[in-house]
């Protein structure tokens, strides 16, 4: 009877511990994306090489958390129709800019298109990017406080 008793010990310890690690996994739920951006600025004799990078996504964010956005820019309108997100980004500081584009979205995959109009250090500019992503795994996202 006491062999019978410490595998039952021994069965409840692992259910107890491997109950403890669920939280863990859980939080590997988080989508590891990589993205793809072209710029395209109007005057330039030649076009920039895309950008590639990755980027950690929270499960459930968003749309606007796909928009390429750099410095302190921001988006501040947008609608979803569908799998259609459209918005409209503004830009403050240094460069001041604003833009239209829009995303589509697929499933574990994205395209999209933005036009953005200002100016960079003093000049005047008239951008064009176009962009990509796939979901090529998973990873915990750092949590925003």
């Amino acid at each position: 009877m006491s062999t019978s008793l410490s595998r039952l010990h021994a069965v409840l310890c692992t259910a107890m511990l491997a109950a403890l690690c669920l939280p863990a996994v859980a939080q590997e739920r988080d989508e590891l994306w990589e993205t793809t951006v072209k710029m395209e600025i109007a005057g330039m004799p030649m076009s920039m090489p895309a950008q590639i990078g990755r980027a950690c996504v929270e499960k459930g964010a968003k749309e606007d958390r796909y928009v390429p956005q750099q410095g302190e820019c921001k988006t501040v309108e947008s609608s979803r129709s569908g799998n259609k997100y459209t918005f409209k980004i503004v830009c403050e500081g240094k460069n001041r800019m604003t833009g239209t584009g829009e995303i589509t979205f697929a499933d574990g995959a994205y395209v999209g298109r933005m036009k953005m109009t200002g100016t960079m250090e003093g000049q005047p500019v008239d951008m064009t990017q176009t962009y990509s992503g796939k979901r090529v795994g998973a990873c915990t996202a750092a949590k925003s406080k």
